[in-house]
């Protein structure tokens, strides 16, 4: 790992009380003499970190400035999780691009946690084909592709953990405490802040899906929303001058969803029951609508809560219990789309 990176990550890292760390102690850490340790803090400042120096006290990283690179992102992720980090300026879709690799790949097995991250797309896709709103400057919007021995068995499990995950992230990194709504959207402010779009690549000789591609796009600083969205979507932060600190967020939520998906069942367990705990539907009434191509008429539902399977427990006005897998439902403050 580079010098700059080894100093990004202990100042980024500092569990000191004040945030600051000193020449000596980050020498130390980072193996690196002093004079290294201040030509590192004048490379990251060069990259837009907004690092203190204080006589006595040492350096403190007071912001990233948006920073947003491989090497930045990588440093704060540990080496045995074997990701591999793409970072572009601007791309159609991180999705798009990660399914691009997968097709052209002999063998997706070799993609397993490759990252695609992007400060802006073009054209961003959510689900049911619409589009996802991707500015520049305000947003992260990154691919995870997860190609694990045997396939996937369970999209919605993983979709479901994707998202714990992503909220875990953003405590992490913003303290912000985060709900999910069932099963792709994460909720700040009582606005959506992040859709979450799984996509799988499947093998057409054995029909088994290969892997799967997911697509995370966060809302981090407040912006011009298109009319149709500014009911519904909002953002991370509130203050448009805030420090998006994107590259820490890449890396939390790469970290918390793979670490869900390492730690195996047991990880996706815990996953589902903290999902429970951070659900926004449970005990509210929702009207259920059949999505596109599906028969069957709307029908008003209050939601008792989440199968293990990730599946929307509902009882309808008949007191039928039904367990949903797709559908879309409208809330008091709007429409949103559900798997």
């Amino acid at each position: 790992m580079k010098t700059k990176n080894l100093v990004f990550r202990e100042l980024s890292e500092s569990c000191t009380g004040d945030g600051f760390m000193s020449g000596e102690e980050l020498a130390a850490r980072c193996g690196i003499s002093r004079q290294a340790v201040w030509k590192a803090v004048n490379a990251l400042r060069a990259q837009g970190a907004e690092i203190e120096a204080v006589t006595n006290r040492g350096y403190h990283l007071a912001g990233t400035g948006g920073m947003l690179s491989e090497e930045s992102i990588a440093s704060l992720i540990p080496s045995e999780l074997g990701v591999r980090i793409y970072v572009y300026e601007t791309i159609d879709s991180t999705n798009t691009e990660a399914k691009r690799r997968c097709t052209e790949s002999s063998d997706v097995r070799r993609l397993d946690r490759t990252v695609i991250v992007a400060a802006q797309q073009t054209a961003g896709r959510g689900r049911l084909g619409r589009a996802f709103y991707s500015p520049p400057g305000s947003g992260l919007y990154l691919s995870i592709i997860y190609a694990p021995e045997g396939g996937i068995t369970s999209p919605a499990v993983l979709t479901a953990s994707a998202a714990v995950g992503v909220c875990r992230a953003l405590e992490n990194v913003y303290g912000a405490d985060a709900q999910i709504k069932w099963v792709n959207d994460v909720f700040m402010h009582g606005k959506k802040i992040c859709g979450i779009l799984a996509e799988g690549v499947t093998n057409f000789e054995t029909g088994q899906i290969d892997c799967a591609v997911l697509g995370i796009g966060i809302n981090i600083l407040p912006g011009s929303f298109p009319p149709e969205l500014a009911d519904t979507a909002g953002s991370v932060l509130t203050d448009k001058s805030a420090d998006t600190k994107r590259s820490m967020l890449a890396a939390s939520v790469v970290k918390n969803v793979l670490g869900i998906y390492n730690a195996g069942k047991d990880g996706i367990v815990q996953s589902i029951q903290e999902y429970r705990t951070r659900s926004l539907l449970t005990g509210r009434t929702v009207t259920v609508y059949p999505v596109i191509n599906q028969t069957g008429e709307k029908y008003t539902a209050v939601v008792q809560g989440i199968t293990d399977d990730a599946k929307l427990i509902v009882k309808d006005s008949d007191g039928q219990i039904k367990e949903l897998d797709s559908g879309e439902v409208s809330l008091h403050s709007g429409s949103f789309t559900l798997p």
